[in-house]
């Protein structure tokens, strides 16, 4: 499993503040930053997916496992799921989901996770509920 969260610093934000809203959802192996077409972009990697614990139990705190589910099914294929998350609100330590990348002002935050089934990997952060509660949980996909 490769997961890859890509979020753009802005001239206006303080990059220790958008790393943080990274850190707020996912514990990276490795984050860099890179120049790419004139923007600058923070990215962080991880190959493991203990690594989307933090979004995991944001998801199931806010209790949005059904939306989750919607958002991350709409933008999968294969072994591929791509999902957007308002930075702001990610730097309060709170999950919103974008339906694409300029719907949150200062930019989105990008997540790739890939290298392991969508559904499975969907059916681990958001499983299917009943009332409000997951139906099942799931072993972490590898």
């Amino acid at each position: 499993m490769k997961i890859r969260v890509e979020a753009e610093v802005r001239p206006t934000e303080d990059e220790d503040k958008v790393k943080a809203a990274v850190l707020n959802i996912i514990t990276p192996s490795n984050i860099t930053f890179e120049e790419r077409e004139g923007r600058r972009l923070l990215i962080a990697e991880a190959s493991s997916p203990e690594a989307l614990e933090k979004l995991r139990w944001r998801l199931r705190l806010r209790q949005i496992l059904d939306t989750a589910r919607a958002v991350m099914s709409s933008s999968s294929s294969g072994d591929r799921v791509i999902f957007y998350l308002h930075k702001q609100a990610a730097f309060m330590g709170v999950v919103t989901f974008c339906t694409f990348e300029e719907e949150s002002p200062l930019g989105a935050i990008k997540v790739e996770i890939s290298g392991a089934n969508a559904d499975d990997v969907i059916d681990w952060l958001a499983p299917p509920t009943f009332k409000g509660k997951p139906i099942f949980e799931r072993e972490p996909p590898r």
